[in-house]
C-alpha cells in the first residue's frame, strides 16, 4: 500500500499528515502558518523530514486557498496568504523534492474526500456546500472537478440569491452563511452570541425566525444547484453541519420548493469528514491526477 505526505495550507495553521492509497488517514499534525514565502517553504521542509524514515512516500498533495490553477501550479485570486498567489507555487516545491507533487483548492479537496470515503462514497456526481464565515462548494462529475475557465467553479457563495439588496448583500453568501445567522440573532438580542448559543437558544421565537430565515435561504441555493447541475446528491458542510436540526431544517424548506414547484425530492445529506477533509481529498486527487 502507496502512503502520500498531504499538506493543507491554511490562513492561521497548517496541517499535514500521511494518507494511505486506502483513504486511511495514518497521522494529523499541525503548525502555525508562516508568515512569509520563505518561512512556509523552510515549514514544508521540517513536515517532509519529519516523515518516519520506514515509511515510504510516493507523493506530496498540497491543498490550499485561492483560485488554484492545478495544471500549472499558479494559485490565482486572493486569500488570507498574499504570498502564495500568482507565482510558480508548485513548481517551487517539485525543485525542492523528487517526488511528483500536486496542488488543489482546499475546497475541492474536501469535496473529493467526500466521494473516496465519505458521504458521496460510491456516488459518481454530487455537489458540496460548505456553510461558514461565507458559503463555499464544489461539484465533482465521476472525480473530476468542475474547477472552471476561471478557476471558480463551486463559488456558490456568489450566487445572487435576493436581487431586490444592494450588492453584494444579496449573494449567498451575505444571506445563507453561518455568520450572519449569528450577527443578525446576536443585532435581535442586543448582545454578542457564538452558533453554539444559537442553539442553545433556538426555542426562543426572535432565534426561531432567524434559524427559518438561514434554512430557507439555504434551501433555495440548494435548490438552485440541483436544477442547474443536477446532481445525485447534494452534501452540507461546514461546522454547523454538525447538528442534526441543520440538515432537517434545510430539507423541510427544500422539500416545501420542490413540492411547490412539482419537482422530485432533492437527495441532501451532511459532510462526514470534517477537519481531516482537505488532507485526505488532496491525497485523492493526487492519487488520479499525478
Amino acid at each position: 500500500m502507496q502512503h502520500y505526505l498531504t499538506i493543507d495550507i491554511g490562513g492561521t495553521s497548517i496541517k499535514y499528515g500521511i494518507v494511505q492509497s486506502d483513504g486511511t488517514l495514518l497521522s494529523n499534525k499541525n503548525v502555525p502558518t508562516p508568515a512569509t514565502w520563505d518561512g512556509l517553504l523552510e515549514q514544508v521542509d521540517l513536515i517532509f523530514n519529519e516523515t518516519p524514515a520506514e515509511t515510504s512516500i510516493a507523493g506530496i498533495a498540497i491543498s490550499a486557498p485561492g483560485a488554484v490553477d492545478s495544471a500549472s501550479g499558479v494559485i490565482h485570486g486572493i486569500s488570507a496568504l498574499p504570498y502564495i498567489h500568482d507565482r510558480p507555487f508548485l513548481q517551487a516545491f517539485k525543485n525542492r523534492y523528487s517526488l511528483p507533487v500536486t496542488v488543489l483548492n482546499d475546497a475541492n479537496a474536501a469535496a473529493l474526500a467526500e466521494g473516496w470515503t465519505g458521504g458521496a462514497a460510491s456516488t459518481a456526481r454530487y455537489a458540496t456546500v460548505v456553510i461558514g464565515t461565507g458559503i463555499g462548494g464544489a461539484f465533482i462529475d465521476k472525480n473530476e472537478v468542475m474547477i472552471g475557465s476561471h478557476f471558480h467553479g463551486g463559488e456558490f457563495g456568489y450566487w445572487i440569491l435576493d436581487p431586490s439588496l444592494p450588492h453584494p448583500d444579496g449573494t449567498w453568501s451575505k444571506v445563507g452563511a453561518t455568520a450572519v445567522l449569528v450577527k443578525r440573532c446576536s443585532d435581535r438580542l442586543g448582545r454578542p452570541l457564538t452558533g453554539k448559543d444559537i442553539f442553545e437558544l433556538q426555542t426562543a421565537p426572535v432565534v426561531q425566525e432567524e434559524l427559518e430565515r438561514f434554512y430557507r435561504w439555504n434551501a433555495i441555493g440548494i435548490y438552485n444547484i440541483q436544477f442547474s447541475l443536477d446532481p445525485e446528491r447534494i452534501l452540507i458542510g461546514g461546522g454547523i453541519s454538525r447538528r442534526p436540526e441543520v440538515r432537517d431544517g434545510i430539507k423541510r424548506h427544500l422539500d416545501e420548493l420542490c413540492d411547490a414547484f412539482g419537482t422530485f425530492r432533492i437527495d441532501v445529506e451532511t459532510c462526514q469528514h470534517f477537519n481531516e477533509a482537505n488532507l485526505i481529498g488532496a491525497a485523492r486527487f493526487h492519487m488520479l491526477n499525478a
